[in-house]
């Protein structure tokens, strides 16, 4: 497993982590990627990877890393540019930083094969179940993911701060979960609102509010 220490201003304030980021096997399937991008993670102080157990992390991985419609047999073969991924997340998570100073934040770099991902979400989606860590996964394919990178990264990393002290179990807990994240994302990073926040316009979103 690659990794790298992201230190600002003399101080480390991220590590990050790249499982399995060159894969070519005839005889891949799902279950031998998954086990290639899980193998080398080990219980730490955020647990597998932000999971209780290693299992845990498997069956994420397995729903998030593959479109339901893949056949179990499909042939994965991939590449993800390290070099490009860290200098991305680095310039992300120093900005990102500089505002909420704190904790060593612990990223995990993993591919996603997700058509919907790659066309919808600009190549790039994260997930953060655990505070300080943050799962990211790219999507080999999509051409416009460096910048889809910054913005998963800052959206992620404020959600890695709150639940440092706070947790989220209730729809509203999740409303407030989200818009802060992608306030502070939209102020920290830039990049305007993301597709996904402007689904509805606002008549229809009150509608959905009171169903």
């Amino acid at each position: 497993m690659k990794s790298e220490i992201i230190k600002n201003n003399g101080r480390t304030i991220a590590h990050v982590f790249l499982p399995c980021i060159d894969y070519n096997s005839d005889s891949s399937n799902k279950a031998g990627l998954i086990s290639c991008l899980s193998g080398e993670i080990e219980d730490s102080d955020n647990g597998y990877a932000g999971f209780n157990t290693k299992e845990n992390l498997n069956n994420y991985l397995q729903e998030v890393v593959f479109d339901k419609a893949d056949d179990n047999n499909h042939q994965y073969t991939f590449t993800l540019d390290g070099v490009r991924i860290i200098k991305t997340v680095t310039k992300a998570i120093r900005k990102c930083s500089d505002v909420l100073p704190g904790r060593i934040s612990s990223i995990f770099v993993f591919p996603t094969f997700s058509q919907f991902v790659r066309e919808k979400m600009s190549g790039t989606t994260g997930y953060t179940s655990w505070s300080d860590t943050i799962l990211i996964f790219v999507n080999p394919a999509s051409l416009q993911c460096d910048k889809a990178l910054g913005e998963t990264v800052g959206h992620e990393f404020n959600h890695a701060v709150f639940l440092r002290d706070k947790k989220c179990t209730t729809l509203l807990d999740s409303i407030i979960f989200e818009g802060l994240a992608e306030h502070f994302r939209e102020q920290i990073i830039g990049g305007g609102q993301a597709p996904w926040t402007k689904i509805f316009e606002l008549n229809q979103a009150r509608i959905v509010f009171q169903k």
